[in-house]
């Protein structure tokens, strides 16, 4: 789908159930507007569902970002800029269609 409305709150509350059949046969997204201000937005079921699995996913990201970052918390950056640029030449001397250096 993709596809998006952008209306004024006023004219959702009055074509609120035209605006929930559209959205539910998952036809639109709609961004509901105060005084030209983004304010809310209304998505099918799927999309709720897309979305939650989403924020789980960059929060078990986050996670994991977080423990590699505590397990080099005590090296420089320096020398983790140094182990990083010796490990990519190492990699690439491994590999036959490497980019040059």
């Amino acid at each position: 789908m993709g596809s998006y409305k952008v209306l004024k709150a006023s004219d959702v509350r009055q074509r609120w159930s035209e605006v929930a059949n559209e959205v539910a046969r998952d036809k639109t997204r709609v961004i509901l507007e105060k005084s030209g201000v983004p304010v809310a937005g209304v998505v099918s079921p799927q999309d709720m569902e897309w979305l939650q699995e989403r924020d789980q996913r960059m929060t078990e990201l986050r996670e994991t970002m977080d423990e590699m970052r505590q397990a080099f918390h005590d090296v420089s950056l320096e020398e983790f800029d140094r182990e990083m640029r010796r490990a990519v030449q190492d990699s690439r001397s491994h590999t036959d269609d490497s980019p040059p250096a």
